[in-house]
């Protein structure tokens, strides 16, 4: 299926919003592996930055067959959708400029497709976005699809990929993506030498995706988000059997506590992704401070803090710097979740799960008695909105040239059997699988998709947008823009009432521009304000990633 919209005459984005093994073929990793870490995680979570950094542009190829299998990622057993029979799946790793090549085998019992989160595509190419429903069919069982993802010169930093199909994310079909700069832009925006590892931390569910689903949008959750069981580091955490109220096949010896050992001697610099469901994750690593150096694949002026906060879909690049003299041969990585964000309890849950952190071989076999942080004061903790680009030309704020006006929130109505669905603008998302819309010839609105076209006229070949999004409702949406980053300029949450935006006292908003993003949370009874430039043409999805409301339309 061909990309129709060639010219520069229109970018849509659409809401729900639509705005109108592994083994790389030619892949040959040539970095020794530190005597640090064992083979299998340095292949898979440790990053090798001089295999792609001082090299030529090349075509990378992977070939991900993507399969259902039986797994017990933290001693509950449950069937795990894998890529190569890895989950998480296969760390892509390529450099700016590449051509990356995936071919995907679907041995799944279920259509899917694979969506790229975060990259900004070449002109022409929006049909490789892999959102099902908008820029192609999805890929039928036992069939095959291949993309082709010309990645840009000037993009680099720490991106994953998905599927953009049902549930299957929450079963487990994702990885990471890592895209490193040319030599020169390495050596401008990083000393060396660095230890890179992938962190992908998010919630997990016993249930399969669609059961829980199914639980979301019957009569029995009134409109309340399932409670997720578990927080996983790298597809890892140990369970406690006797916690859960819920039937579950559990073995405690199947799960472990995820371990990760740091270089003593080189920066040690983790790639943090939340590929979650539903929860916010807030994270800290007793005894240590967080250099954090990258949001959403922008380079940024460095901010030290003690705890980063992260939302599903975002991801950061930080620096852990030691800071107890050496009083410790272990730490806790604190991976926590606050019940407030949550609607009713699950007992299952650990509101604090932890993963453990060294520096080289361990003296010590017990658990780390390491103190957690007391008292983390507010300038202590990452403040999304104040981040800045490192790269001093990129802090220059264009004026918008419209505003768009959204009002986005989940409704239980007697037309719809009492069922919670989101709206966006009173549509609710059903992606049509059998005609996507990149394919139509028509792009039109209807109460089943919301398809917004943006005019660049004939002058100019991108436009300014300020999108206000309005959320209605008591719970904050991570809302996601495919193909396009965007400036956070403003959010509010109100303390009491709805918190949406007035026309007549609008809010002083920055001159310089912050930090680029894809991905940001939308506070709960509040707004926010992004400013975005859509100089792509094509049909980009513009949703919540939290699950369950992009699968009920928003």
């Amino acid at each position: 299926m061909g990309t129709r919209l060639s010219a520069w005459k229109y970018a849509t984005i659409s809401a729900l919003i639509l705005v109108a093994l592994i083994s790389p073929s030619n892949l040959i990793l040539k970095k020794p592996l530190s005597a640090f870490f064992s083979s299998e995680e340095a292949s898979r979570f440790h990053l090798s930055p001089s295999s792609h950094s001082l090299r030529s542009e090349s075509t990378r190829t992977y070939n991900f067959t993507l399969a259902e299998e039986v797994l017990s990622p933290n001693g509950v057993q449950k069937t795990v959708l894998t890529v190569n029979g890895l989950f998480p799946g296969p760390t892509i790793e390529v450099r700016s400029g590449d051509l990356l090549v995936v071919n995907v085998h679907n041995r799944l019992s279920e259509a899917t497709s694979l969506h790229w989160h975060g990259i900004r595509h070449a002109a022409g190419n929006n049909s490789q976005d892999g959102a099902a429903g908008v820029t192609q069919c999805p890929i039928p069982p036992g069939a095959n699809h291949t993309y082709h993802i010309h990645l840009l010169s000037e993009q680099y930093g720490t991106f994953w990929y998905h599927s953009h199909q049902s549930t299957q994310l929450s079963d487990g079909l994702f990885g990471a993506l890592i895209i490193h700069p040319p030599a020169s832009l390495a050596e401008k925006a990083r000393p060396h030498k660095d230890e890179l590892r992938i962190m992908l931390v998010g919630d997990w569910y016993h249930r399969s995706g669609k059961e829980v689903l199914d639980w979301f949008q019957s009569l029995r959750s009134h409109g309340n988000e399932p409670v997720p069981d578990a927080i996983l580091n790298n597809g890892l955490q140990l369970f406690n059997c006797s916690k859960s109220i819920a039937k579950i096949s559990c073995d405690p010896k199947q799960g472990r506590t995820p371990t990760f050992r740091l270089h003593p001697q080189y920066q040690n610099i983790i790639r943090l992704i939340n590929p979650g469901s539903i929860a916010e994750i807030h994270i800290s690593l007793d005894s240590h401070l967080f250099r954090v150096i990258e949001a959403d694949g922008t380079q940024i002026q460095p901010v030290i803090v003690k705890e980063i906060t992260i939302a599903p879909g975002q991801r950061y690049a930080l620096e852990v710097i030691r800071a107890d003299e050496g009083k410790y041969d272990g730490f806790w990585l604190r991976q926590r979740v606050n019940y407030e964000d949550f609607k009713y309890p699950n007992v299952a849950l650990d509101l604090e799960s932890k993963s453990i952190v060294t520096y080289g071989p361990r003296r010590d076999l017990n658990l780390p008695s390491s103190q957690s942080w007391s008292d983390i004061k507010a300038e202590e903790r990452l403040d999304p909105l104040s981040l800045q680009p490192l790269d001093h030309i990129a802090r220059v704020l264009p004026p918008a040239d419209e505003t768009l006006m959204m009002y986005v929130t989940t409704m239980i109505r007697t037309a719809t059997g009492n069922r919670p669905f989101g709206y966006v603008n009173q549509t609710t998302w059903k992606p049509n699988l059998t005609n996507p819309v990149l394919a139509r010839n028509e792009f039109v609105s209807s109460s089943k998709e919301l398809i917004v076209p943006v005019n660049v006229g004939n002058t100019s070949n991108s436009i300014v947008l300020d999108i206000i999004v309005n959320n209605l409702e008591d719970g904050p949406h991570p809302f996601h823009l495919h193909g396009h980053h965007f400036w956070p300029l403003y959010t509010f949450e109100a303390v009491m009432g709805a918190g949406s935006y007035k026309w007549e006292r609008p809010p002083t908003l920055p001159t310089t521009a912050p930090a680029l993003r894809d991905t940001f949370v939308i506070p709960a009874k509040g707004h926010a304000i992004f400013r975005v430039r859509f100089d792509t043409p094509g049909m980009w999805l513009f949703h919540c990633h939290v699950l369950v409301h992009l699968q009920s339309g928003l």
